[in-house]
Formats: structure tokens, C-alpha cells, sequence
């Protein structure tokens, strides 16, 4: 398996260990290379951090590869200055992961999506399962895939970690084909609950053993700078609301 998406980096002096173990952990659930990324840290940090922690796997036999992610926190603040960051026209990287804050309504996405793609960039929308507006409007979504973005479900989501209302929306995305990727968020304080195979084996479980493969070939292409298997998206159906849980 290949995890897209982690903050698996020591940061601080003296979390080196516990940086080893959560590689030995994710290597015993099955996963040999990860997607990492650093909040406020610049890509050239982010390089120097990402070589230390290959060299460390190395020198301690950890069969893990580890590489840069590319995440930003996609608020208003970041799509209105999206046009003047010359890091970000600058990067080389294929896919951005973007990260929308919940208290955001994301109205602002659309130009913001644009504008990621004339630059070449592939944008994946981050575990909009769990946000407020997605929830609230889920063919939303629908007109996001259908403009060329991707999407990536928390695994924790589909396992019903984050709760039933995330978990349906989870299964809802992946039916409707507006789910492309699994990826676990996790970190070196939580390694020990990662759920990337739990949630593989609950899609296959309740989605098929081929939808299963395709997100998890879809994983690897990402991780690899490479296009996806995209089938094509549905509208979800809107049901009534019965107030009864």
C-alpha cells in the first residue's frame, strides 16, 4: 500500500525513535511508501527533512520510501493570493493536496480550482467528507470532479472513525465515483491507530474488491506523478430528512 498522505516527519530534537517505530508500524500494516508533509515549513525544509528520514529508514533497514507532499491550507486567504505565489508556479509537482478549513463555506473553490490547473497542477480535495459544506451539499463536489479535481477520503472516514455522517458520505463519494483516493492524515503522535488497510478492507467488504484496487492503483499513480483511472462522476440523490438518527 502506499499512504498519500501523512505527517510522518520527526520535527522536534529526540522524536527520531518514535519517527522509526511508526515506520516499522506502517510497514507491518502493509504500506512501503508514504506522501509526507510539514505545516508552515518551506519546501526547501520540507527536501532537507524528507532526506534525513530516508537516510535514517536506510541505516535502520525500514523497507519505507518516503517523499514530499505538496499540501496548503486552501482558505480564502490562500485563493486570493494563489495568482501571486511564485513558489507555488514554481513547483514540479503533479498533484496538490488542498485542505479546506471547516468554518469555510467553499464557494471560493471553483476560481481556485481554475487557477490550480492552468498551472498544470492537479488539485485533490482533502477528506471533504468531513466538512460542513460538502455535507451540506455533496453534488457540490460533483461539479468540482467533473471540472478535473480529485478526491481523497480520509481512511479513518471509512472505517467510521469520524463519525456516521462522515462514514455515509465516505460510501457515497466512492459509489457515486467522486472518490478517488485513500489516504490516513496520520502522524507520529497517532501511527498507532493508522487505518489506511482497515478502510481497504472495509471497501472491499461493502464496495467490491475492484473498486478496492482501483483506489488503491489510483494511490500509486498519485504517489508517482502519474494520471488516475477517473470514472465517471454521479450526482447524489437527494433524500429527505427525517430528523432521526
Amino acid at each position: 500500500m502506499i499512504d498519500i498522505y501523512t505527517h510522518m516527519l520527526p520535527r522536534v530534537e529526540g522524536r527520531k525513535q518514535q519517527f522509526i517505530d511508526a515506520a516499522r508500524h506502517l510497514v507491518n500494516q502493509g504500506v512501503k511508501a508514504v506522501a509526507t508533509t510539514l505545516d508552515k515549513e518551506t519546501n526547501t525544509s520540507l527536501f532537507l527533512y524528507v532526506k534525513e528520514a530516508n537516510q535514517t529508514l536506510k541505516d535502520n533497514n525500514i523497507p519505507l520510501t518516503i517523499v514530499e507532499g505538496m499540501e496548503v491550507v486552501a482558505d480564502r486567504r490562500f485563493a486570493e493570493s494563489y495568482q501571486r505565489s511564485d513558489t507555488m508556479h514554481a513547483s514540479n509537482k503533479k498533484y496538490i493536496v488542498l485542505t479546506i478549513p471547516k468554518e469555510e463555506e467553499a464557494d471560493y473553490l471553483k476560481q481556485l480550482i481554475y487557477d490550480i490547473q492552468l498551472n498544470k497542477i492537479v488539485p485533490i480535495i482533502s477528506e471533504p467528507e468531513c466538512h460542513p459544506y460538502f455535507l451540506e451539499n455533496k453534488n457540490t463536489l460533483y461539479k468540482f470532479v467533473k471540472k478535473g479535481a480529485i478526491v481523497q477520503l480520509s481512511s479513518d472516514s471509512v472505517i467510521g472513525k469520524n463519525g456516521k455522517h462522515a462514514k455515509k458520505a465516505a460510501m457515497q463519494f466512492i459509489e457515486r465515483n467522486l472518490a478517488h483516493v485513500i489516504a490516513s492524515g496520520a502522524s507520529l503522535d497517532n501511527y498507532k491507530q493508522h487505518s489506511l488497510r482497515q478502510a481497504y478492507d472495509v471497501i472491499t467488504k461493502e464496495k467490491g474488491a475492484e473498486t478496492s484496487q482501483l483506489l488503491m492503483q489510483n494511490a500509486e499513480a498519485t504517489f508517482n506523478g502519474q494520471g488516475i483511472q477517473i470514472l465517471p462522476p454521479e450526482r447524489i440523490k437527494k433524500t429527505k430528512f427525517l430528523g432521526i438518527f
